[in-house]
């Protein structure tokens, strides 16, 4: 019979066990510390190892709680706990889980079950443990019903790691409500560990969707007024809430727009707030979670929803000087806010940075920090800048012709959170300076790891850093196969999500790859070409690239066609699909890659406008998995990949629901 194990961590003391009324022996009931896992390891197996979850609560198994009953003559027992780790890493969790109950010596010498469940995901689903943790906090509203509708076995698992963490964050809002009252600035969080439950959904996604034959495609609908123009959308990390930026057809600025996913449908909530000014930026951020952040004039809101309720209020952030413009907006995953200005005069420039957070008391906002730059454009001083939100980081170049010579000076400065102890500190700045002298960043761009930086040069080559442990900026790699610099980096560069694969745009019909091996050695990878195609317009420029989190699949966009090439199971790239805009046709080829199950999106008009969905299988074979009449483009995904958004600048939007077609080819797991 199976029975529940206890969650005791490894090494710990263990309550005593007594006797129950029918003479077997129970374990006391503790109660469990904050953040101590409870997650048995019949859970871990039941999910993970067959498609059919059986009840979870249903039997319990004990801990073996007697050492006599083992034959400590056997080798076996004598094996020490680097040994036996080493051994039973091989296994998958569900067969380290029955490890555990051999003995108490193998049972205090492996990892808890949460542990084990993140070992494994990070020898066998590396991409998943990438995963934004927003992706977990959507999972009751979003991706629960999905999964419950295509009867997923690993659904009861999740519903079991949410409800313990919101358990765990709501005893942590209390223990820094305590410390706020002690203290009047307590240190930021630690950066945040890999999720599990964020780790899990990302992997439940993609095995579902990889293992669906077809995909369907729903419309849902939005409250929307009539002749309202768009001009940018935002989807919360989450996925449960999305605004627009848009212009109303008697208005003449712009304003926010913004809906939450309740029951199965997207439902307009109402913005409510004092100050008056059309809107220029806006974010959502991962920390605090369901807030936004958005720009009107001289004024940062950041914007909350009101308990039990569908109306948001607004609160200030800070103000920004009249005479400056933002430039930028980012919003790092420790809750700071990070934000750009530019005043700009005849002769001199001046940049502004501000770094903004929460109140400890979870209230109001305060700006820690105001950096100014003096760029003296008459001396032909060049700025870039870009920010990493999971490092924490913000990066900016500075480049300055050398009086009387032919040579610049070029310095990144590098911010960072400093440390207190294990927790986060104060932003501090890195200064770093650049070898050459003969030309200077135009663009920068960060790695999603936040460990390289690349940089569009002012002589058209592309350079790669690397950021040492004394934050020096270590060159890896140059080339001089950028396509358009002048276009910029976010057009024509995409890394890997582990940083450690690079795509350049060589031309209107090739991809250079660039790969990182093991020594940490930047070196030239294959080249991607797309079949010739007879009669391209001059202006066939790049528009936009993206390499998929796992670099299986790369889409680029050009003003005039649309290329998809796959890694195949032999590790070998193929051109799989092309689409070219046709002589008088008015809508040329778009796309967005949808990160879980690595799915392509596409509309073509082929002669009539069609969406398209491919993918690879459960085989990695690159198929066709959904396909539907449209009238619209595709303006992009949610961070779930369950929606999708199309539409006009002066047309209604329409958002699409991904769902499995059938239960057939649903998800299963090792």
């Amino acid at each position: 019979m199976m029975n529940r194990l206890s969650d005791s961590e490894p090494g710990r003391s263990h309550p005593p066990a007594t006797q129950s009324a029918s003479g077997e022996k129970k374990k006391t009931q503790q109660p469990n510390a904050p953040g101590q896992c409870r997650i048995s390891d019949q859970r871990v197996a039941a999910a993970v190892v067959s498609d059919s979850l059986v009840a979870l609560t249903s039997t319990q198994i004990p801990r073996p709680e007697e050492q006599a009953s083992i034959d400590t003559r056997s080798p076996a027992w004598h094996l020490p706990a680097l040994v036996l780790n080493k051994i039973v890493g091989y296994l998958p969790p569900g067969a380290q889980c029955r490890c555990a109950r051999v003995c108490r010596h193998w049972y205090d010498c492996l990892p808890a079950p949460k542990v084990r469940l993140m070992q494994w995901l990070q020898k066998n689903a590396p991409v998943s443990c990438l995963a934004d943790p927003g992706l977990g906090r959507g999972f009751n509203a979003r991706v629960a019903p999905f999964f419950q509708a295509t009867k997923n076995p690993i659904l009861p698992l999740l519903t079991h790691l949410q409800q313990e963490q919101e358990q765990e964050q709501q005893q942590e809002q209390e223990h820094r409500l305590t410390d706020s009252r002690q203290a009047s600035q307590p240190p930021p969080p630690a950066p945040a560990t890999p999720d599990l439950l964020a780790s899990l959904v990302h992997y439940g996604l993609s095995q579902q969707l990889t293992q669906a034959h077809q995909l369907r495609l729903r419309p849902s609908p939005l409250d929307w007024p009539a002749a309202a123009e768009i001009k940018a959308y935002h989807f919360s990390p989450c996925s449960r809430w999305l605004v627009f930026v848009c212009k109303a057809q008697t208005a003449s600025s712009l304003h926010l727009r913004l809906y939450g996913w309740e029951q199965g449908v997207w439902q307009r909530c109402q913005m409510v707030t004092d100050v008056v000014g059309p809107v220029t930026f806006s974010t959502f951020t991962t920390v605090p979670p369901d807030t936004l952040i958005s720009v009107h004039g001289v004024n940062v809101l950041a914007w909350n929803k009101t308990q039990d309720s569908t109306t948001w209020h607004s609160t200030l952030v800070c103000h920004i000087p009249q005479s400056y413009k933002v430039c930028d907006l980012y919003s790092m995953t420790d809750g700071d806010q990070i934000i750009v200005a530019i005043n700009t005069r005849k002769e001199r420039a001046v940049l502004r940075v501000l770094f903004c957070r929460h109140t400890p008391d979870g209230k109001g906002w305060k700006t820690t920090r105001i950096q100014n730059y003096d760029v003296a454009c008459s001396l032909g001083m060049a700025m870039a800048w870009d920010a990493q939100p999971q490092s924490y980081q913000l990066v900016l170049t500075t480049s300055t012709w050398i009086e009387g010579s032919e040579n610049r000076v070029t310095e990144a400065h590098i911010w960072r959170k400093g440390r207190v102890g294990s927790q986060l500190g104060q932003w501090e700045v890195h200064r770093s300076r650049l070898p050459r002298h003969d030309s200077s960043p135009n663009d920068v761009i960060h790695s999603p790891d936040g460990h390289y930086l690349l940089g569009a040069l002012s002589n058209g080559q592309a350079c790669l850093w690397a950021l040492d442990a004394q934050y020096r900026l270590q060159e890896q790699l140059i080339t001089d196969c950028l396509y358009q610099p002048e276009w910029g980096l976010e057009l024509q560069a995409s890394f890997r999500r582990d940083g450690k694969q690079l795509a350049l745009s060589r031309s209107c019909c090739q991809v250079q790859l660039f790969d990182c091996d093991s020594n940490g050695h930047w070196q030239q990878g294959p080249l991607l070409e797309a079949p010739p195609v007879p009669h391209v317009p001059g202006d066939n420029a790049a528009i936009t690239m993206q390499l998929s989190a796992s670099g299986r699949t790369l889409v680029r966009q050009t003003a005039w066609g649309l290329d998809i090439w796959h890694q195949t199971p032999a590790a070998s790239w193929q051109h799989f699909v092309q689409y070219r805009k046709e002589e008088g046709h008015r809508f040329p080829p778009r796309y967005c890659l949808l990160q879980p199950g690595e799915l392509v999106c596409t509309t073509t008009q082929d002669p009539e406008k069609t969406l398209r969905v491919y993918g690879p299988d459960s085989r990695g074979q690159f198929v066709r998995k959904a396909h539907m009449p449209i009238t619209k483009d595709i303006y992009g995904v949610s961070p779930d990949g369950l929606s999708l958004v199309l539409g006009y600048t002066r047309t209604a939007p329409t958002v699409l629901q991904l769902a499995s077609s059938s239960q057939e080819g649903r998800c299963s797991f090792l």
